[in-house]
């Protein structure tokens, strides 16, 4: 926008957009007028526009505009006349103009005529963006925004808040996928920041919609409206919101599109589809009515795969930019962030670095973090710890309830999340009277009442509301599988009751970990409720169970032909130990990861997944798995892509030299380019051991060339490497497991 001919062209579509007709140059009384609007046959606007900031300049201007308005009275027309300076107006200027009656403004005070942008910012920045709130209060959170990168999914790079910035000004439509407490309402914020100091430049204006808000709204002007009048701008803002947006001078910037999950619930996945893409026609519209840029967030798994989520956006999947928020800070991200805090923490390295829990941990006390991280290197132990911690604190500040208590309740809290529709609440205060009288055998007095809307973990959902909701999946996970192992203990009453539950949000990584502990421990126990489980309603707890099962560290677990049906497994890592006599059937998998030989009398069957580790396309499932549809598989793609899937250093080496001599282009390959990067996986003897148990199967020949070892592949072998770089872990190819014992 800084040259003179585009610097023209703005301010004459501002023109054309404020005066709701076009703006075009004109001759008129012997003068070359830049820009002449007509309102009707007896109106003009005339407009002159200049980038000099010099008083001479100006006054010319004013000459011009006067010659044209006059000629215009004589054929009785009459003429408002406005001189737009690119940069700064001085007084002298404006006095010049009021001689003639020619208003002289700053191009971004003519901008105002048409958005008033600052006055929106003002307003806006005055509320909270999403759920970056404070988990006490419920108000906007204005502590400082600390610098993350992101992924991009197309290449797999990283990009800061201003790169993104820079995708959404330049028009593209960038989607932003993360669970929750990840910081997508941050970045939203930030993102927010971003623009906004751009605007004088860029002349586009960013607007933030919380789409918590936006419940039942079918069209994109209703989703501008009442942001607008939530924030009290109804009055001067809501005509140019609308007119910004048709003119292509918004950028839409759209938070959380998982809140707008309809009231309505099924079982069925394809009425949950209906219902979703139904509950998002707003967004829909307002997108599609979008001209610039936009940038939209909401939950990783919200939708079963990407492909629902563009078309319930209204997207095309090949124009959107897909970036995701990375679960956890890096150690200097950490850093940082204690730093902001004015903390001196040394996190362990088990530790997930979320923001939530990070801001969890620096508002400990000294003392508390002391005894906190002085429990050694047992991340299980931690935890229990962790959350000790926390509930013996609250016990200190009010003698309401013991430490017990509060670990007890939570507990209980953390069961009534496993059947809401968002994996972390809402929390009602009936939940918690409801939990505590569990508890307790008795309902809170009015002093425990007021007690039990501060209890730890639990953060405010907004300041307008008394919900609550668990401020990490971290905490949350341990406290859900935390249940499971009391309820075991509590005997056949308490089974029976968590048996007639129908949960939805299975447990995670670390509730598995600390469930396993106790089922190696109980084994028949837990057989025998996987047993009564198989005809009760409570089929998420099942596959919590069986997943839970196999986080041991090698050996087998004998399911004794138990049977699985219509489950939700969140993650299933069948790598470590097999399964025994274990049939899983129409069920929904958000992670599978592939042991690497068959397990025994084991049947996956009729299911649907995410994600499959293990394997790199559906042709490569083993015999074992029948009619699994899966939307994504480990890719093979590149070197760096190989190094993402998890395998051992002696398969990724072989994997990625396979890669390297047989499917990228070329007829052969250097050594110095075929090893490059590889001593970052293994060492420079295992890299030499693994070329030559190629060249001696023959799947490699090499020769000298000018600078040492060139390496060719044996075209006659393609198939084989082929089929041995889809089927990954479960390969039984002779030279997959020779590679493996190396």
């Amino acid at each position: 926008m800084k040259s003179w001919a585009s610097f023209e062209d703005r301010i004459r579509e501002l023109a054309t957009y404020i005066y709701q007709n076009e703006c075009k140059p004109a001759h008129i009384g012997g003068v070359d007028v830049d820009g002449v609007i007509e309102i009707d046959e007896d109106t003009r606007v005339l407009i002159e526009i200049t980038e000099r900031k010099d008083l001479a300049k100006v006054r010319e201007d004013i000459v011009k505009l006067t010659v044209a308005k006059h000629a215009l009275y004589r054929e009785n027309i009459l003429a408002k006349c406005i001189c737009v300076v690119n940069n700064g107006v001085t007084t002298s200027m404006i006095e010049a103009g009021k001689a003639e009656n020619i208003k002289v403004l700053s191009a971004e005070n003519f901008s105002r005529i048409f958005f008033d942008f600052d006055t929106y910012r003002s307003a806006r920045e005055n509320v909270a963006f999403g759920s970056a709130v404070n988990p006490i209060t419920g108000r906007k959170d204005d502590s400082d925004y600390v610098e993350v990168t992101y992924i991009r999914e197309d290449n797999g790079r990283e990009v800061t808040i201003e790169d993104i910035s820079n995708l959404v000004i330049s028009g593209n439509k960038v989607v932003m996928l993360g669970e929750y407490g990840t910081g997508k309402s941050r970045c939203l914020r930030q993102l927010f920041k971003h623009i906004s100091s751009k605007v004088k430049d860029t002349h586009t204006y960013p607007m933030a919609l919380d789409l918590r808000e936006a419940w039942g709204l079918k069209r994109g002007y209703e989703l501008i409206r009442r942001h607008i009048e939530d924030l009290g701008l109804q009055q001067q803002l809501h005509g140019a919101s609308i007119r910004a947006l048709a003119s292509g001078s918004l950028v839409v910037l759209l938070d959380g599109f998982d809140e707008l999950g309809s009231q309505s619930w099924s079982n069925d996945s394809d009425k949950l589809k209906v219902i979703r893409a139904k509950s998002l026609e707003g967004v829909r519209d307002l997108l599609h009515r979008a001209k610039s840029g936009i940038f939209v967030s909401g939950r990783e798994h919200y939708f079963n795969n990407n492909d629902e989520m563009f078309s319930s956006l209204g997207i095309a999947a090949d124009e959107a930019i897909l970036i995701r928020c990375k679960d956890e800070f890096t150690e200097e991200e950490t850093e940082r962030f204690f730093k902001r805090m004015s903390a001196d923490i040394a996190v362990p390295d088990w530790l997930p670095r979320r923001p939530l829990i990070c801001q969890t941990i620096s508002d400990l006390s000294s003392d508390e973090l002391d005894q906190m991280f002085g429990v050694g290197e047992d991340e299980l132990q931690f935890f229990d710890h962790f959350v000790s911690v926390l509930c013996k604190r609250d016990a200190l500040i009010n003698a309401s309830f013991d430490a017990s208590t509060i670990k007890k309740v939570l507990t209980h809290l953390a069961r009534s999340t496993r059947s809401k529709t968002s994996n972390v609440g809402p929390i009602t205060l009936s939940d918690v009277q409801r939990a505590f009288e569990a508890v307790v055998g008795e309902l809170p007095v009015e002093e425990a009442s007021s007690m039990l809307q501060r209890l730890p973990a639990l953060g405010r959902v907004k300041a307008e509301t008394n919900d609550r909701q668990f401020i990490d999946g971290y905490i949350l996970d341990g406290l859900r599988a935390k249940d499971v192992v009391l309820t075991r203990r509590s005997g056949e009453v308490g089974l029976r009751t968590i048996s007639s539950a129908v949960f939805i949000n299975p447990i995670d990584d670390l509730g598995q970990r600390i469930l396993h502990k106790d089922i190696y421990d109980n084994p028949r126990a837990y057989i025998q409720i996987l047993k009564n489980l198989t005809g009760a309603n409570n089929k998420v707890l099942a596959c919590d169970i069986v997943a839970a099962a196999l986080r041991g560290n090698g050996g087998q677990f004998d399911f004794q032909d138990i049977t699985i049906d219509d489950g939700i497994f969140l993650k299933l890592d069948m790598s470590s130990m097999l399964p025994v006599r274990l049939n899983i059937q129409n069920t929904v998998f958000s992670t599978i990861i592939l042991p690497s030989v068959p397990p025994p009398n084991t049947s996956i069957r009729n299911c649907l997944a995410e994600r499959i580790y293990g394997v790199a396309s559906r042709s490569a499932l083993p015999s074992w798995i029948m009619n699994l549809d899966a939307d994504r598989y480990d890719s093979v793609e590149s070197v760096s892509r190989i190094k993402k899937i998890g395998l051992s250093a002696n398969h990724e080496i072989l994997a990625a030299i396979i890669r390297k001599t047989f499917f990228q282009k070329g007829s052969g390959r250097k050594e110095e380019a075929l090893t490059r990067g590889l001593g970052q996986i293994g060492s420079t003897t295992l890299i030499d051991k693994t070329i030559n148990l190629l060249l001696k199967e023959n799947v490699l020949e090499r020769f000298k060339g000018d600078e040492g070892w060139v390496y060719k592949p044996n075209r006659s072998y393609a198939g084989r490497m082929k089929k041995m770089l889809y089927e990954l872990r479960v390969s039984q190819d002779e030279i997959w497991v020779a590679a493996g014992s190396l």
